[in-house]
């Protein structure tokens, strides 16, 4: 939410688990009654965590690394292991029950995979078919 003035006055707040951050504690439907809008921005603190690995690498190890770096391995067939098996805590878009619900039905094969599950997982869209179709079990 942006305002005139200081949240707390407008609606209850609270301290977020992470520093510096503050949660309101009404859901947008609440505010939505009252004529009050609240967009949620994505943080993506997982890139923040890369980051700061990456410059611990650099500094105890003297080795250079960017994210070019881990793309290059987005065929890895043990990485798409973990996928298959949903273990995938803390990974960025299918991290989420839904998306880890659907990884072991859609094994994952290839970066284009990844993008078709991580497309097809929204509401309304999350259905068997393209599982199905994936796993040549109907001819099309």
């Amino acid at each position: 939410m942006i305002s005139s003035g200081p949240l707390y006055e407008l609606v209850p707040v609270e301290n977020a688990a992470m520093p510096e951050r503050t949660i309101i504690q009404w859901d947008k439907d609440d505010l939505e009654s009252l004529g009050l809008l609240k967009v949620d921005i994505l943080a993506l603190g997982m890139l923040s965590a890369i980051r700061r690995c990456f410059q611990l690498i650099e500094k105890h190890h003297n080795r250079h690394y960017s994210i070019a770096d881990i793309t290059r391995l987005q065929d890895d067939p043990k990485v798409y292991g973990m996928l298959q098996k949903a273990d995938t805590v803390g990974v960025f878009q299918i991290e989420s029950r839904a998306q880890m619900s659907m990884l072991p039905r859609l094994k994952p094969r290839c970066y284009y995979d990844l993008v078709i599950q991580i497309a097809i997982v929204r509401p309304g869209l999350y259905r068997g078919t393209w599982c199905t179709l994936t796993s040549s079990v109907v001819m099309v």
